[in-house]
């Protein structure tokens, strides 16, 4: 059981930079997701845009 996390070190520290190379396009995709919600709390986050 002990070996099990040194397994997944280095597919974590692989997926790291991946994560943070697709952060930037969660944000920008993240107006586009709240034109699809018709709702008061998404049009008021729209307004700060």
């Amino acid at each position: 059981m002990g070996k099990i996390p040194y397994c997944l070190l280095p597919i974590a520290c692989c997926l790291l930079p991946v994560a943070y190379c697709l952060l930037p396009i969660a944000f920008c995709l993240l107006p586009f997701a709240f034109c699809h919600l018709p709702s008061p709390i998404s049009l008021s986050i729209l307004g700060l845009y």
